[in-house]
C-alpha cells in the first residue's frame, strides 16, 4: 500500500510537470522543448501504470505500458532533445532526429508484439524475468545511446563553458538537471532497484527534466517598460540577442581632453573646405512621377511642396529629402534607431531569416511609429545578418520593445545565433524616401 501511496503522488508531480512543459513547448514550438515533451509523457504514463499495477496488480497491458514509457520513451527522447538543444551542425540534429524516431517504432512494435514470460502480481515486475532476449536488447540498446549522448553533450558543453563561450555557459546547469534526470530514469526501469526507490527515482526524473527545460528558456517581465535587462535586477535568459542592458551610469573622471560629444551616433564626414556644391539646374526631369506645371493652370509657377511620407510638406528644392532636426514638420525631431549585428550559425540562415521575414510583417502591420525596419544580408558573408530600425521618438521604441512578436523572434532566434552586436543611434542628417504622388485616374 506504501507503494501504491508513492507511485500516486509521484503519478501527480509527474503530470502537472509535464502539464507545465507541454503548455511551453505548444507555445514556444522548440523542437528539444517538444522531444522532452514526449519524455515527460512516457514517464506520466510509466509512474500511471505503476500506481495502478501497486492496487489491482500488474498484467501485461501496465507491464508494456511502463516499459514503453518510462525504459524506452523516456530516456531516449530525452537525449534527442539534448541533442537538438547543443548540436551546432544541422547534420547533427536531422541524424539524431532520424534515429529516434525509427528506433522508437521498431522497438514499440517489438516491445508491444513480443510474448511476456513468467507470473505478474502486485510486486513491480523486472524487465529480465518478463521480457524475452530482443525486448530487452532494444531497451538496453536505447539506454546506452541515451547515457552516451547525454554524458558527450554535458561533457561538450562543460569544455565550451570552460572556453568562455557565453552560450555554453548558461546551458551549462540545465544540461547538468537533464542528464542527471536521464541517469535517473535509467536506474529506475533496470529492475535493479527496491520499488520505492524507482518510484522516487522516476518522479525527481519528471521534475528535473521540468526545471531543467525552463532555465534553458528567456524570461522577459511582461510588466516593465521594456525588458527584463532594462530595468535594475538583472535578467534572465539570453540579452545578446535582443536589446542589451542599458548599464547604469557611474561617475567618471573628466579625460583629457574631452571626448566628442557625437560620437556613436550616425553621421557623414564634413567637406574639409568647399561648400556642398548642388547643380544650378534644378528642373525636375521626366519620368519621375512629379506633375508638371501646365496641370496647375492657377499656379503657373507649379506645387512649391508636396506631401512627404510622414505627412508633412516636403519641399521640391535641390535639398528635398535631406531631413534634419525640426524638418518635416518635426516629425523626425526626436527619432532614434537601433543597429544590430547578428552572426549565425553555419545551416541556421534559412530558418533565421523565416523567422525575421516574420518579424518584419509584424511590424509592419502593427507599428506605425516604426519608420524603417529592415533585415539585410551581408554580401560576402552568408552567416552574418544585419538589423536596420528607426523609430518615431522613444516611445516608439521603447512600444516596439514590448510587442509579443519580438518577445517570440528573441526567443526562437536564440538557438540560430552565435552573437550579437547592437548599436543604438540617434538620427542625424538623413535622406527618406520620396513616395510617387498621386494623380486622378491611376
Amino acid at each position: 500500500m506504501v507503494d501504491a501511496l508513492l507511485a500516486l503522488l509521484a503519478t501527480l508531480g509527474a503530470l502537472a510537470a509535464t502539464g507545465l512543459l507541454v503548455q511551453r513547448a505548444y507555445k514556444d514550438r522548440l523542437l528539444y522543448l517538444i522531444a522532452w515533451s514526449f519524455t515527460q509523457v512516457g514517464l506520466t504514463l510509466a509512474l500511471l501504470s505503476m500506481s495502478l499495477g501497486f492496487m489491482m496488480g500488474f498484467n501485461g497491458v501496465l507491464f508494456r505500458v511502463m516499459e514503453l514509457g518510462a525504459a524506452l520513451i523516456g530516456p531516449v527522447w530525452l537525449a534527442l532533445g539534448m541533442i537538438e538543444l547543443i548540436a551546432r551542425y544541422v547534420q547533427v540534429r536531422f541524424g539524431a532526429w532520424l534515429f529516434t524516431i525509427s528506433y522508437t517504432v521498431v522497438a514499440i512494435v517489438i516491445l508491444i508484439l513480443d510474448p511476456l514470460k513468467g507470473s505478474l502480481g502486485k510486486s513491480l515486475p523486472k524487465p529480465g524475468a518478463t521480457y524475452d532476449a530482443l525486448p530487452l536488447l532494444l531497451i538496453d540498446g536505447g539506454h546506452v545511446v541515451a547515457v552516451l549522448a547525454l554524458a558527450g553533450c554535458t561533457g561538450v558543453t562543460a569544455w565550451l563553458a570552460s572556453k568562455r563561450d557565453q552560450e555554453a555557459a548558461e546551458l551549462l546547469i540545465p544540461v547538468a538537471l537533464v542528464a542527471l534526470a536521464g541517469v535517473l530514469v535509467v536506474s529506475g526501469t533496470r529492475g535493479f532497484l527496491p520499488a520505492p526507490l524507482a518510484l522516487i527515482a522516476l518522479g525527481a526524473a519528471a521534475g528535473l527534466v521540468w526545471y531543467g527545460s525552463m532555465r534553458t528558456i528567456p524570461v522577459y517581465d511582461e510588466d516593465a517598460d521594456g525588458y527584463d535587462e532594462y530595468g535594475d535586477e538583472p535578467a534572465t535568459g539570453y540579452e545578446e540577442q535582443g536589446y542589451p542592458r542599458r548599464a547604469k551610469a557611474e561617475p567618471v573622471p573628466a579625460p583629457t581632453p574631452p571626448p566628442d560629444p557625437r560620437r556613436g551616433e550616425l553621421r557623414f564626414p564634413e567637406p574639409a573646405s568647399e561648400e556642398l556644391r548642388y547643380p544650378e539646374n534644378t528642373s525636375i526631369p521626366e519620368n519621375t512621377g512629379v506633375p508638371e506645371r501646365s496641370m496647375y493652370p492657377d499656379n503657373p509657377a507649379g506645387p512649391t511642396a508636396i506631401d512627404g511620407p510622414l505627412g508633412g510638406p516636403l519641399d521640391r528644392s535641390p535639398l528635398a529629402g535631406l531631413a534634419k532636426p525640426g524638418a518635416l514638420g518635426g516629425e523626425l525631431a526626436n527619432a532614434c534607431g537601433q543597429i544590430t549585428v547578428y552572426t549565425l550559425l553555419d545551416g541556421r540562415e534559412d530558418a533565421f531569416d523565416r523567422l525575421a521575414a516574420d518579424l518584419v510583417k509584424a511590424a509592419l502591420a502593427t507599428e506605425p511609429d516604426t519608420l524603417v525596419f529592415a533585415c539585410h544580408e551581408v554580401v560576402g558573408g552568408p552567416t552574418q545578418r544585419i538589423f536596420y530600425q528607426l523609430f518615431r521618438d522613444e516611445s516608439a521604441f521603447a512600444a516596439h520593445r514590448r510587442q509579443p512578436h519580438l518577445q517570440r523572434f528573441l526567443a526562437e532566434s536564440r538557438t540560430h545565433v552565435i552573437a550579437t552586436n547592437v548599436i543604438e543611434l540617434k538620427l542625424g542628417p538623413a535622406k527618406v524616401p520620396l513616395p510617387a504622388p498621386e494623380f486622378p485616374g491611376r
